[in-house]
């Protein structure tokens, strides 16, 4: 598996919006509705159980529109 940055830009856009609206839903919801939704949908488990169990990683802002920021 390839270890992302934290400043890294999300490359899939697709999932990222599934992961967003899940986290929505999370926080509506609660985590078991939020997993199930992002199961339906096609996020792979392992990803959807890292989001929602480790809330201290959660993407403060969305970047995926903005560059990734020069080394």
């Amino acid at each position: 598996m390839v270890e992302q940055s934290r400043n890294d830009a999300r490359t899939d856009f697709v999932t990222a919006g599934q992961v967003d609206e899940g986290l929505k839903l999370c926080a509506r919801h609660g985590v078991h509705p939020a997993l199930l939704f992002m199961e339906q949908v096609g996020v792979p488990r392992r990803v959807a159980l890292r989001v929602l169990c480790s809330p201290e990683h959660f993407r403060q802002r969305d970047r995926r529109r903005q560059p990734r920021p020069l080394r």
